[in-house]
């Protein structure tokens, strides 16, 4: 399995992370100082690294102000060693549909994945990642996430350490 991280180059404004950490001042914990974001792919199947490297930068990013990271997991609950690009930070929340829940941009990768020729069977999964950096509890990482990042009836999120 890969994971493989959109997010925006440095050099772009993170609008998304900018609207987050907003956001989360905006429910009173002035405790985060940064929020970094990106896009998730969770791919399983038989993909070589060149062919997850041409699904990053042909199908899932934009060229000009995007880049990626791609980490192989071990398949199990999604764990990857991080490349942290997005911010430095120690924390970050992940945001994945619930097992049973339509995903309908899975379906559309999984098509254009065959477009760009490669014919193999893949399940995709597609979420958020969200890098926070600052003096926080979990207490209120899991106020932000319910609260902010994830819909709890349809989505569930994970609080991480980032090596």
């Amino acid at each position: 399995m890969f994971s493989i991280e959109i997010f925006t180059k440095s050099g772009f404004k993170d609008s998304r992370g900018g609207h987050v950490l907003a956001d989360i001042v905006s429910l009173g914990f002035n405790c985060i100082n940064k929020v970094g974001y990106c896009n998730l792919y969770l791919i399983d199947g038989k993909l070589l690294l060149n062919e997850a490297k041409l699904i990053a930068s042909c199908l899932l990013s934009d060229k000009i102000t995007e880049s990626y990271n791609i980490a192989k997991c071990d398949g199990k609950d999604s764990n990857c060693s991080f490349n942290n690009n997005v911010v430095a930070s120690k924390t970050m929340i992940e945001v994945l549909y619930k097992k049973g829940v339509t995903d309908t941009v899975s379906s559309s990768v999984i098509k254009a994945v065959k477009d760009l020729g490669i014919n193999k069977d893949i399940k995709v999964k597609t979420g958020h990642r969200y890098y926070l950096s600052g003096k926080f509890s979990k207490t209120v990482l899991d106020n932000i996430a319910c609260k902010l990042l994830a819909n709890t009836l349809i989505q569930e999120y994970k609080i991480k350490s980032v090596k």
